[in-house]
């Protein structure tokens, strides 16, 4: 692999392929890309020539709008490429940045652009008015299908699936097809194919591959599709209404053949040290994961992480997955009050189910991260200080991943919060670009009240610690003791002063510095100083 990654963009442009199409498929803003990466091996595959390009980093409350620069940088690049098709994958957070690209591109190829992924499959026609093609459900199929009629000059237009737009300006808007229920015969990661990979970011454009190098520690993987809830702020809950009667929306790939992916990336990445699920809930179903469990222990033996939901954990359930290797668990509470979970986030998870989540985890001692949502304009300030005195109470050590609310398009949350004026249309993804700059709370801007920001502050500290050890997960050192955190909280001093604790802005960049520095990894450290300079 290392023959390839380090070279740089000459100018040339590579032959189209001999019997398949040239391709060039775009994630913004998103090295793992799940849907990309799949798609471009299918279509390898089926013998198309495909190119992927990495338009920026994915990074938590730091991602800046491309500069006039990086987009020229893609423009270029993408001639250069001459492809037969261009493909943009965008999430709503996204949005604008797709829609400036493609009109940035349209000018200089000939090419037809699809857009697809979670933007595409939820607002179709507001894609549809920059894109040329919009893939308005599962790509696979319909991709494949594309492909094919460009490569043939044959007509796509009723291709289901597919929003088509005609010269005249007309919109072919075309049923999805069926979701895809064997995911067995969907293609194992390629990662030896890799002299295709462009990433574009800090203004430069290389030929390299971003995720799946030699220096990569930390594997992520999916078995399945679909989630069996409908939170009223998440887009999943769209997803079951748009496929609606097209197929099971739960769908798990075989133990075997997840195991077989596993154990290729096990081979290729020398240096793997753990394993993460990127399922919406993990191991759903007792007796596959019973079943993958014992071999996942037995073929594969590294760390392990995954995602569930309150209503999933059972003791059964987690004696399974400590004794397989789990080490590290992420659970969505998303509120500490009950009102708040039912009523607005649509979350039937009452305090007892998530206290006994958390005992297990300690029981087990498996680490737990707890997903809260923050800002949300419904939420009073006494019902966040019931969330931190909530928190307060879970047993054991734990991390806090506190998210600004998003208003995705669509979902129920979205639109009571519209129909009550507490938000307007600017403020939705799509139109806004806060994902880009507060994903995550921001306690060093002071845009709410002065309450709010103290206690969201508090938050910081009370999941503040610093890890002692790569392989034991359970040795960490708290920052704060709880009672400290419970007597600031009485404190109208502290909460009167914000400048008094203006400092825990910088806490979790902190920490995990001077967790690099107790487990001595000076490499690590010193790589994270030269990416916050620039340096890739």
């Amino acid at each position: 692999m290392t023959a390839t990654q380090d070279r740089k963009i000459d100018g040339s442009i590579p032959p189209a392929a001999e019997s398949g199409l040239n391709i060039v498929m775009v994630s913004l803003y998103h090295f793992g890309a799940f849907g990309v990466r799949i798609l471009s091996d299918i279509l390898k595959k089926e013998g198309h020539t495909v190119h992927m390009v990495f338009f920026k980093r994915d990074k938590t409350n730091e991602m800046a709008p491309p500069t006039v620069n990086e987009y020229a940088l893609l423009k270029d690049l993408i001639k250069k490429l001459n492809p037969g098709l261009v493909g943009i994958s965008t999430r709503s957070a996204f949005f604008p940045i797709a829609s400036e690209m493609t009109r940035a591109l349209k000018p200089e190829i000939s090419a037809p652009v699809i857009w697809g992924g979670a933007h595409a499959i939820i607002c179709p026609e507001e894609c549809i008015r920059y894109a040329d093609i919009v893939c308005a459900g599962e790509g696979e199929a319909p991709l494949s299908r594309l492909a094919a009629a460009l490569l043939n000059k044959t007509d796509y237009s009723r291709i289901p699936g597919l929003w088509v737009k005609n010269q005249d300006g007309s919109i072919v808007k075309n049923e999805s097809g069926p979701l895809a229920e064997d995911l067995d015969a969907l293609p194992l990661p390629d990662f030896c194919d890799i002299k295709n990979s462009y990433v574009i970011e800090n203004g430069k454009c290389e030929n390299v591959e971003p995720y799946y190098n030699e220096s990569l520690t930390h594997y992520n993987f999916m078995t399945g599709r679909g989630c069996p809830f409908r939170c009223d702020f998440c887009s999943n809950s769209i997803f079951h209404s748009l496929f609606k009667g097209k197929g099971r929306m739960l769908r798990q790939r075989s133990v075997d053949n997840v195991i077989r992916e596993l154990l290729i990336a096990k081979k290729y990445f020398k240096n793997l040290a753990s394993v993460s699920s990127n399922d919406e809930l993990f191991g759903l179903d007792l007796k596959w994961l019973s079943e993958f469990c014992v071999r996942y222990k037995k073929e594969i033996g590294l760390a392990f992480h995954c995602d569930i939901h309150p209503s999933y954990v059972t003791e059964e359930k987690i004696a399974v997955l400590s004794g397989m290797g789990l080490k590290t668990i992420s659970m969505g509470l998303q509120s500490g009050s009950e009102r708040i979970r039912r009523e607005l986030f649509g979350r039937n998870t009452p305090d007892e189910m998530i206290l006994n989540a958390a005992g297990l985890f300690a029981k087990y001692r498996i680490f737990p991260s707890y997903d809260l949502i923050l800002d949300n304009p419904l939420e009073t300030e006494e019902e966040i200080r019931k969330t931190l005195h909530f928190m307060l109470r879970l047993p054991g050590r734990f991390r806090l991943n506190l998210y600004s609310l998003q208003h995705h398009p669509k979902t129920a949350l979205t639109k009571k919060l519209l129909a009550s004026g507490l938000i307007s249309e600017k403020d939705i993804d799509g139109v806004s670009l806060k994902g880009l700059d507060h994903w995550h709370i921001r306690v060093d801007r002071e845009s709410n009240k002065k309450g709010v920001i103290f206690l969201q502050r508090l938050f910081l500290m009370l999941g503040s610690f610093i890890p002692l050890s790569k392989k034991d997960t359970n040795r960490v050192l708290p920052l704060f003791p709880r009672w400290f955190i419970a007597l600031l909280d009485k404190s109208p001093l502290f909460r009167e002063n914000l400048f008094l604790t203006n400092w825990t802005a910088y806490l979790p960049k902190a920490t995990f510095a001077m967790g690099l520095v107790f487990q001595l990894d000076f490499a690590g450290l010193f790589s994270r100083v030269l990416r916050r300079l620039g340096v890739t």
